[in-house]
């Protein structure tokens, strides 16, 4: 019975705490919703473990199991990468829930049930086998996401930002769904298994475009460009305690979805275009590290830099999964798990900055933050860990990213990944020196044209006093970061995870017919000196990169005098509109690029000689 508990536990919590809200005092409330979650990742562990040693756990809803290898029910078919990330939302949630109980003036208790409801989401996305119910999890996810957006509805900037993130989104769901109507209508069913063997081998235009409109679905609610440009302005008008979970683990769940549906479903049929898929998924991946990190070294909003910075690391996770390899695979989950805790880190201590000084613009606050020492030593260290430092787990997955790169022959990811850490971690390593140490002059170069956000704070702002439970969570989840990176033998079992999903034979053989799989011959990843080297010199060429933008005239002047560059930020400015209709746009774009490309492959293979090709 664990894995329905995972989601109906915090269900019946959240309705427990809305109904009685009128009557439970707030630390009772606390207790109930954090105790709910944090049991919710207990479970999540206890899976994961069950899942490593046996490959696949199965749950059938009303013991409708499958007959002569026919699904007829629904069900659990939890894998260890599932499980993991089921462990990593309730862990976010938890700490989010424990930061926010202090940091609201007026929040009430309705924080805590959306926040329940944001994580029985996730915890049947994570876990579910079937491809509807994966969509109806994703619209609970959003429903409740739209919600805690528009948190702040007294104010009109956090419903315009509910309002672009509903529309967008919403647009992807409907995409989502046109792929499973498509996909159930050529193959009758709706788990993953029964339409990857019904599928088989056999790929033509319908097929397609069905996984065309699925993907491009997931894209968008992963931030994947041009699917991105609600995430911004979610982050920059959303609670900061919300922006924990869109950015450590909403985002993320969109990749997760593409990654287990190719995987499971389609991996048969698109066999014949794996090269093909390859580098669609690659130029994707390769747009969105670039271009988020450009944006990210250009606002001086701390949020809106956050957020890019998720979208340029979403970007480096599309690169590994577009190598559709095992070990780049491996080095995906591994990455992820280091990205959430760090970001998560990250938003909090972002939090106690607005709580305390009732700001997060960069150059509103310059030399404002110097007696927050603490403070200043959280976003140094998170940036680092953003960076790749060893022994952050970002490290780790970027070293089996590097080398199953280099095995294929695409070295040039390696060089994406690495200029996407390096900006991401400068932008951060900028306003922490000039916030928090003073240094350089109230300007800076290419954040001198971005727009001044005025933002309400979550508290009245100007405390002198930051509650314990505000700095623990944000430093718990920093340290987490670094610690999930020298759990033993973490590679080996994250290159395992991905074996086990890869093989689509062995999983339908598990869910179908009840037949077990071998345990697949998973190596551990070891570190060189290069990589080592690599990742410390990531950390070093951020921060001389900061000091030049801030300390260093003749850099900024060179940097002033470079209209190239300047030209091009002030475009994506000019991109980044913050109109929906112009964001539909770019959104129908993007799905037209993936799905013609997509369906091209059929015609291209169907008249030009496979030796000629």
């Amino acid at each position: 019975m664990a894995p329905p508990i995972t989601v109906a536990l915090p269900l019946a919590t959240a309705a427990a705490v809305a109904a009685c809200h009128r009557w439970i005092p707030r630390w009772p409330a606390l207790l109930l919703s954090a105790g709910a979650s944090l049991a919710v990742a207990a479970l999540g562990v206890s899976l994961a473990l069950d899942a490593s040693h046996s490959g696949l756990l199965l749950y059938w809803f009303g013991e409708w199991t499958p007959r002569t290898g026919h699904a007829i029910g629904i069900d659990f078919a939890i894998d260890p990468t599932g499980a993991m990330l089921l462990v990593i939302s309730a862990t976010l949630v938890t700490f989010a829930i424990v930061f926010a109980f202090r940091y609201f003036d007026t929040a009430g208790q309705f924080f805590q049930v959306l926040m329940l409801i944001f994580l029985a989401a996730l915890a049947g996305f994570s876990l579910t086998g079937d491809l509807f119910n994966l969509f109806v999890f994703f619209e609970l996810m959003s429903a409740a996401a739209f919600a805690l957006c528009g948190y702040k509805s007294e104010e009109p900037a956090p419903l315009q930002g509910a309002l672009n993130f509903a529309v967008t989104n919403t647009i992807g769901a409907v995409l989502v769904l046109t792929g499973i109507a498509l996909l159930y209508g050529r193959t009758g069913a709706l788990n993953f298994a029964q339409i990857g063997r019904t599928l088989g081998g056999r790929s033509d235009v319908l097929v397609l475009a069905a996984f065309a409109f699925i993907v491009c679905g997931f894209l968008v609610k992963a931030a994947v460009v041009p699917f991105h440009f609600w995430l911004a302005d979610a982050h920059a008008v959303a609670p900061t305690p919300v922006c924990v979970i869109f950015s450590g683990i909403m985002v993320e769940m969109g990749l997760y979805a593409v990654v287990r549906i190719y995987w499971t479903v389609f991996s048969g049929a698109l066999g014949p275009f794996h090269n093909e898929l390859r580098n669609l998924l690659m130029a994707f991946g390769a747009a969105t590290a670039l271009v988020g990190a450009v944006m990210c070294y250009a606002q001086r909003h701390l949020k809106r830099l956050l957020a890019f910075s998720t979208i340029s690391h979403v970007g480096i996770l599309l690169l590994g999964i577009g190598l559709l390899s095992p070990e780049a695979l491996g080095g995906v989950g591994v990455k992820l798990l280091g990205h959430a805790m760090t970001k998560g880190g990250l938003f909090l201590a972002a939090g106690i900055l607005l709580h305390r000084t009732g700001s997060v613009d960069e150059i509103d606050l310059h030399g404002r933050g110097r007696h927050l020492g603490w403070l200043a030593f959280l976003f140094f260290f998170g940036a680092a860990g953003l960076a790749g430092c060893p022994p952050f787990a970002t490290f780790w997955g970027g070293v089996m990213l590097n080398q199953a790169a280099g095995r294929l022959g695409y070295h040039w990811i390696t060089w994406v990944a690495l200029g996407g850490e390096i900006v991401t971690a400068a932008a951060i390593f900028r306003f922490t020196s000039r916030v928090f140490l003073g240094w350089g002059t109230a300007h800076g170069v290419l954040i001198a044209g971005a727009a001044r956000i005025p933002e309400k704070p979550d508290t009245q702002g100007g405390h002198e006093h930051t509650p314990f439970a505000m700095y623990a969570s944000a430093t718990v989840l920093a340290l987490l970061g670094a610690a999930a990176g020298m759990v033993p033998h973490l590679t080996r079992v994250a290159h395992s995870a991905a074996l086990r999903m890869e093989n689509r034979a062995a999983y339908a053989a598990r869910v179908l017919d009840g037949v077990a799989s071998a345990a697949p011959a998973a190596r551990d990843t070891s570190a060189t000196f290069p990589d080592l080297a690599q990742g410390c010199g990531a950390v070093a060429a951020a921060l001389l990169l900061a000091w030049l933008t801030v300390c260093s005239p003749s850099a900024r002047r060179a940097l002033g005098s470079f209209h190239p560059l300047r030209r091009a930020v002030q475009y994506l400015r000019d991109v980044h509109s913050g109109i929906i209709p112009d964001y539909v746009a770019w959104l129908v774009f993007g799905v037209a690029v993936f799905g013609g490309v997509a369906c091209s492959w059929v015609l291209w293979h169907a008249t030009i000689p496979a030796q000629l090709r």
